[in-house]
């Protein structure tokens, strides 16, 4: 497999550099003196000085020796800065975007993909080119450290007209988002002008627009404001300037022509010759270096690696004593012997009340009974819900409907106050998809249901019209999972005392994504599963202000694990080990939660790690021995260059990419390049310094790999595998939906902590 790291080469083990005592003023007198052939970074109380250009030396300080990979940090400016500088003097005319992560556009004409659409008036001033973007890394793959460039590619909108010259066109400014744009002092030529999301235009006077800010109402001239570069911004100009009908069709032609630039080979390609551009003439590496004797070159071709571990595909059981397993696929095993939790789910006969309209009650009965019974001579859905899962009976209580109108579907849903049925099966419109969350009877039938703690499973008009077991198969065990069944587990590992893993999912809650937004209030989801992969139960945190978040999680957490202790009849002493899955981390607040989580709850001996997941990541495995799959029959080939699924690398000892989605998982050629997930054991930043929590954390990146691995088969909201772990995606599933429902005057969120806490509602 090849990495897009491009492997750094010194040939040297130490180095040494000048130094001067540190003081913001003085780096700030520096850098304007000198900044055109030095470049000057914060090294602990140490400015460190690296001459590039000046050659007579003017600066000079105390000589000071440092080790490559020992002084890492220091290492890596020099190598940034250096780089920056060389490509300064190479590529002469180039305006980077960023100076880390080093970004800018290319030259090239064939990289803008709408050039050939546009009228000639329009060319080069709306472009959709590609955006070059290079990353120092510190690697430590099959225990050798290193440094390597990280090359990535991606698409973005350029826009350079200006809001004074369009409103000189006559186009219509008010309610569009803006930009100021700002050259930063010294900076001119050097790096792109800055730019800031401000706000909304609401008016315009002359060459001024009065602009809504997080600060109110300011005023900006027209000439430092751009629309926002969004594909429905940029539409919407281009509705204006050459009529709608010919804009949809450059967009789509714009769109037909990305999906083949999204080609694994091509992508492939594309960060090596971009590769080979930046890092040797042609024919030899390029030497980057200073003046004062720091150097290094850097490999043309990619990173090749292997994988560092095996990852294992788990078993699926099927009953409490372990016997009835399957080793292929979770829904074989389902279909042979049962959910996991037959003999001990207690809802054997489900009382479900079925909405419908009344024009489509005929298909809706059809569908309820395929639902319950199966469908005949299929594959995967034969035995229907009531078999599949060893249900004894199915009670449906059908009503009909009107009208599709808020008020009609709460007519049904407030009879049942008192006797509440086990779960609600509901037919909507596919028109409520296109409403906006706020108006939408979808959150607001949701909201209610839920408040009356009833999960509800909503099936669209043109579903229960047009079904096939493909539909059927996951929705009945979505229902299983909403009713509170377990219908799988994996084998716990019997060498853990306790273990529970635990996804925290968080949402900001802000009132603007303009600059300077405050993110004043928080709301927190945990999801708790076991090591054998069991849902035991879902928490949400009190919508709080930032400041007391930490506050909320403590509570939230030491109630869960006092409550799970209880359940399940820890002993005192009993080590238990806590496995946080995060989406995004906030800071240190994390550790400062489960230090003093451990300083209360001191009758167990915890271990713990937190780890984050995250696909948001420049990092692209590639096979170029994968020559890909054809789908369906059909003698297209997709997948390409793209690993396996399980394929994975440790980049260093905390973290490990894992390719989820392999070329046999692709649906379609437009998927385009599948990137891995990035697993990191998260340690505390910064100056945090904690001796005694250090000793209590968990850095086993193998055995976390394959969990992670493992729960990604863990989804019940379908059969295949997915990309994320299910302590993540129940955890978002969760965050996202509390997020369209908060302003539903029907929704009580707190409901979610009582009965709904081992219910799987949110699949």
């Amino acid at each position: 497999m090849q990495l897009n790291y491009f492997p750094i080469q010194f040939d040297f083990s130490d180095y040494q550099v000048i130094t001067e005592p540190y003081s913001d003023e003085r780096l700030q007198e520096l850098r304007q003196v000198y900044n055109t052939s030095y470049s000057f970074f914060r090294d602990g109380n140490l400015i460190v000085i690296s001459n590039k250009e000046d050659e007579e030396n003017q600066l000079t300080g105390k000589v000071e020796k440092r080790s490559v990979f020992d002084d890492s940090k220091v290492t890596a400016s020099l190598v940034k800065h250096i780089f920056f500088r060389t490509f300064k003097d190479r590529f002469q005319g180039f305006i980077p975007v960023d100076f880390y992560p080093f970004r800018f556009y290319s030259r090239q004409e064939r990289d803008d993909l709408i050039l050939n659409f546009l009228p000639e008036r329009l060319k080069h001033k709306i472009a959709f080119k590609k955006l070059i973007e290079v990353q120092l890394r510190e690697t430590n793959i099959n225990d050798s450290k290193g440094f390597a460039f990280l090359v990535n590619i991606r698409r973005n909108w350029v826009f350079n007209i200006s809001c004074l010259e369009l409103y000189q066109e006559g186009f219509d400014l008010v309610d569009f988002e803006v930009l100021h744009t700002e050259t930063l002092p010294g900076l001119d030529n050097i790096l792109a002008p800055n730019e800031d999301f401000v706000g909304v235009i609401k008016s315009i006077s002359g060459n001024m627009a009065i602009v809504t800010t997080n600060e109110g109402e300011e005023s900006y001239p027209l000439n430092e404001l751009f629309i926002r570069k969004t594909k429905r911004n940029i539409q919407s100009y281009l509705n204006f300037a050459i009529n709608e009908q010919k804009c949809d069709q450059i967009l789509e032609a714009v769109k037909q022509e990305r999906i083949k630039k999204q080609n694994p080979v091509n992508q492939f390609n594309e960060i090596n010759k971009i590769a080979k551009h930046l890092f040797s003439d042609g024919v030899n590496p390029i030497l980057f270096q200073n003046r004062d004797g720091f150097c290094f070159k850097v490999d043309a071709s990619p990173l090749q690696v292997q994988n560092s571990m095996y990852l294992q595909t788990p078993t699926f059981i099927y009953d409490h004593a372990g016997t009835k397993m399957n080793n292929i696929n979770a829904d074989m095993g389902l279909s042979n012997y049962g959910p996991y939790d037959s003999i001990s789910f207690d809802i054997k006969n489900p009382r479900i009340i079925s909405i419908c309209h009344r024009a489509k009650r005929g298909d809706f009965t059809r569908f309820l009974s395929h639902l319950k019974d199966g469908i005949a001579n299929s594959r995967y859905f034969q035995k229907g819900l009531l078999k599949k899962y060893e249900l004894q009976e199915i009670n449906y209580d059908i009503q009909e409907i009107s009208d599709y109108d808020l008020k009609d579907y709460f007519g049904i849903i407030s009879n049942y106050d008192d006797e509440k049925p086990h779960l609600a099966i509901i037919e909507i419109p596919d028109r409520f998809r296109a409403l906006s969350d706020r108006d939408n009877p979808y959150y607001k039938i949701k909201a209610k249901l839920l408040s009356l703690e009833i999960p509800v499973q909503f099936v669209r008009s043109s579903t229960i019209s047009k079904y096939t077991e493909y539909i059927l198969n996951p929705l009945a065990l979505q229902i299983y999972a909403k009713l509170g069944g377990t219908p799988w587990v994996l084998p716990a590992q019997r060498s853990v005392d306790r273990e529970i893993v635990i996804g925290i999912g968080h949402s900001w809650l802000r009132s603007t994504i303009y600059k300077g937004a405050e993110s004043s209030r928080v709301v927190g989801i945990t999801t708790f599963m076991s090591s054998d992969g069991q849902y035991l139960l879902g928490d949400k945190v009190k919508e709080v202000p930032y400041e007391s978040y930490f506050e909320e999680l403590l509570k939230s957490l030491k109630s869960s694990i006092s409550r799970l202790s209880d359940e399940y009849a820890w002993q005192e002493g009993d080590t238990v080990r806590l496995i946080f899955h995060i989406f995004k981390p906030i800071k240190n607040v994390e550790f400062e939660v489960i230090s003093q989580l451990v300083k209360e709850i001191s009758q167990f001996n915890i271990k713990f790690a937190f780890v984050t997941i995250s696909k948001s990541h420049p990092s692209i495995l590639f096979d170029t021995g994968q020559q890909g799959e054809s789908k369906y029959g059909s003698n297209q080939i997709i997948g390409k260059y793209i690993p396996q699924r399980g394929s994975n690398v440790f980049i260093d000892d905390e973290t490990c990419l894992v390719q989820m989605l392999g070329a046999r998982e692709l649906k379609t050629a437009k998927h385009g390049m599948s990137t891995p997930i990035q697993i990191k054991i998260r340690k505390p930043q910064g100056n945090y310094d904690n001796p005694e929590l250090k000793d209590l954390m968990f850095y086993d990146l193998n055995y976390i790999t394959q969990q992670i691995y493992s729960f990604t088969y863990l989804s019940w909201r379908g059969f295949l595998p997915r990309e994320e772990p299910a302590t993540m995606l129940y955890s978002n599933l969760i965050s996202r939906l509390l997020g369209k429902m908060r302003n539903i005057p029907e929704w009580d969120a707190d409901k979610l902590n009582y009965t709904l806490k081992h219910k799987k509602w949110f699949l």
